[in-house]
């Protein structure tokens, strides 16, 4: 029996190499990665390995995005036997983003003597508040995302809003349908779409001053304080964007122009490596628990 771990983007993604080192060589498992090139794909990896060989186990684990809670998420880590798991953190950037993992890689830098290191932070408070600085431009874009999120879900609660007609059957003795099988089959996916669309423009979210008003609420929410100091933002914004912005920061004080977001993700990953414990970083530890759902096996 094999065991088969699914993760988001190729075999060279951050997702494979962070889980690659944090979780089956950090515990020495022995576990077959199977990188799904995308989110969308995990669920097709995972049961075309199960169709190739029954026997196996495939394991999948997403990003959690906007499409899910914090508290979604953490409940789906409740049962050892499932095979889907959503991370705790917006994505995979985040859990590299930690305060105390951001402080090694200064360090480190200081270490070396890299001349633009002075200007680096040299406490976890500071590192903190740096962090919340080169967030603070992002909330904008985080309220429109979140807010996005919630009419995608508003528009589904009330049917498919895409056409959506399923090829009819071919009457008997015919290997494919014909005039008399397609015309209805059409007419009737088109009334349907085009009574959840009426019903879709008269929802009280999807008017455009709800919309604005929705906006302002969230948009308070992300910028009041509690969200930044609490550490919240390092948790639900988008780690990808927050990587972004951080690199641009050391850029600008003094990092090379090759100093990416991509850059600095390997930079971060590196410096975790030799300094990761399950349960010393991160609580809840979702590397130490992915570990044991897939020692189990």
């Amino acid at each position: 029996m094999a065991v088969h771990l699914v993760c988001e983007g190729g075999n060279t993604g951050l997702d494979y190499r962070v889980l690659d080192r944090l979780v089956i060589q950090f515990h020495n498992l022995s576990v077959q990665m199977a990188p799904s090139g995308g989110s969308g794909g995990l669920g097709a990896v995972r049961v075309y390995l199960l169709n190739r060989s029954p026997n196996d186990v495939a394991i999948s684990v997403e990003d959690r995005d906007y499409y899910r809670t914090q508290a979604e998420a953490h409940a789906s880590w409740g049962n050892l036997a499932a095979a889907r798991y959503i991370w705790r953190r917006h994505e995979i950037e985040n859990y590299l983003l930690h305060t105390r993992v951001v402080l090694a890689l200064f360090d480190d830098y200081r270490a070396a003597g890299t001349a633009w290191a002075a200007a680096l932070p040299t406490a976890e408070p500071d590192v903190r508040a740096l962090l919340e600085t080169v967030a603070t431009p992002l909330l904008e874009n985080h309220a429109g995302e979140a807010l996005r999120v919630e009419l995608l879900r508003r528009s589904t609660a009330g049917g498919n809003l895409q056409f959506g007609a399923i090829k009819p059957s071919a009457a008997p003795g015919a290997s494919v349908p014909g005039q008399a099988a397609w015309v209805p089959a059409l007419q009737q996916e088109a009334t349907r779409l085009c009574g959840v669309c009426t019903a879709a423009a008269t929802v009280p979210e999807f008017q455009p001053a709800a919309i604005a008003n929705r906006y302002q609420v969230l948009l308070a929410n992300f910028q009041a304080q509690a969200f930044l100091t609490s550490g919240d933002f390092l948790l639900d914004m988008g780690g990808h964007e927050l990587m972004a912005a951080l690199a641009a920061h050391l850029r600008g004080i003094g990092a090379p122009h090759g100093f990416t977001d991509s850059f600095l993700e390997e930079e971060l990953l590196r410096v975790l490596a030799p300094i990761y414990q399950p349960g010393a970083i991160y609580q809840p530890d979702d590397f130490q628990e992915l570990a044991t759902i897939l020692g189990q096996y």
